[in-house]
């Protein structure tokens, strides 16, 4: 069954697969990148990968609107659930099922705070299994070692890579992530939204097909296949 992958700009995206629709850190409303707004998401699933306001500013009005299960750490969860959503819960290391297949939350080196200032837990990387398919999520990152770890653990199709360097790890250490890592396909996030994150990121392709890998560099609206 095919996978798709829909970007909507800054680190937001869709994964698509049958009748299954993620949506991960879904940040529309005020994201100046993004070719959608919070209503127009269909989506009964919704993956966060920590607290920061451009990865959850529209987690609720979606959750509400579609019934959506929410998928997060374990201080996050215990957030979102006495709001009266429905949250599932993880930590680090751990891999639960799901109905559209498995997800597991990886090590991510980044700070989580809620907007209203509640502490949000570790951040996350994670990895999405659906259809056959995984897809790495760096989440918000430096650049580490283990992530070789990940790469030889999951062995991923593909590998979502922050890029915008200043809050996050720059281009050349996610070139870096994305060879240890290992994924034929490798897309870029998370970068031309505000003044200190801009990037290249056909610069940026351009290394990462000296690795030998694919880039996908995708505008918002815009979808690739796995």
């Amino acid at each position: 069954m095919a996978v798709t992958v829909l970007y909507h700009g800054h680190s937001t995206f869709e994964v698509h697969s049958g009748n299954h629709r993620l949506i991960v850190d879904p940040f529309l409303d005020q994201n100046p990148l993004s070719d959608i707004k919070p209503a127009a998401v269909k989506a009964e699933h919704i993956l966060l990968s920590h607290a920061h306001f451009d990865h959850v500013a529209d987690v609720e009005s979606i959750a509400r609107q579609n019934k959506a299960t929410i998928y997060c750490n374990f201080e996050m969860s215990q957030y979102y659930a006495g709001k009266g959503f429905n949250a599932v819960g993880l930590n680090t290391g751990g891999t639960c099922q799901t109905p559209f297949g498995r997800l597991s939350l990886t090590v991510a080196f980044h700070t989580s705070t809620f907007p209203d200032g509640t502490a949000g837990g570790v951040a996350s990387g994670m990895v999405i299994e659906i259809a056959g398919k995984k897809i790495y999520y760096s989440g918000d990152t430096a650049l580490f070692s283990d992530m070789a770890l990940i790469g030889r653990l999951w062995k991923p199709d593909m590998a979502i890579l922050c890029m915008g360097d200043h809050f996050t790890m720059g281009p050349g250490h996610a070139v870096l992530a994305a060879e240890m890592i290992g994924a034929p396909l490798v897309m870029p996030v998370h970068y031309n939204t505000f003044p200190p994150i801009a990037q290249n990121p056909e610069a940026f392709a351009d290394d990462i097909r000296l690795k030998g890998l694919t880039p996908v560099v995708l505008k918002a609206g815009e979808s690739c296949s796995l």
